[in-house]
């Protein structure tokens, strides 16, 4: 079997690369369109999306929450920073914000759709989980906001 404990990292780098080149590009040939910021309801959209990507490339990866907390910070802090999307202070805040977010999305998506699928045939679970955990940053961040 092979090791399968940092496709879950590989694919958030891989996510938000696409992203950032999707808003340079953007930004270089239509600058007059707004780009959306980097706040925690998008940031939760992306990781739940590399969750749904990474459930059907990898099922049953092994998971080392250390691990994860310390190389989606460093990719959340670098990536946008090498693409000119943020500056220095703010590098180091979104990496501090999505280094946390991304781990604890990750724990509570496992968590959630571990005891929701039930049997072979529960691909539902994936999906259910990441919406309602969308829906609860929402209402996170309009509490704290």
């Amino acid at each position: 079997m092979k090791n399968k404990t940092y496709v879950l990292n590989t694919l958030l780098a891989a996510a938000l690369a696409l992203t950032m080149l999707i808003f340079v590009l953007v930004d270089a040939f239509f600058p007059a369109v707004i780009l959306p910021q980097m706040n925690i309801p998008n940031l939760a959209a992306l990781v739940l999306l590399v969750l749904i990507a990474e459930y059907y490339i990898a099922p049953g990866a092994d998971r080392c929450y250390i691990c994860i907390l310390l190389l989606s910070a460093v990719t959340f802090g670098l990536i946008p920073l090498a693409a000119g999307y943020i500056s220095g202070m703010g590098a180091i805040k979104l990496a501090v914000v999505g280094g946390v977010l991304f781990t604890m999305i990750t724990w509570l998506f496992s968590s959630i759709t571990d005891r929701l699928s039930s049997g072979p045939k529960a691909h539902g679970a994936v999906w259910i989980s990441a919406l309602a955990l969308w829906l609860a940053t929402q209402c996170f961040t309009g509490i704290i906001l």
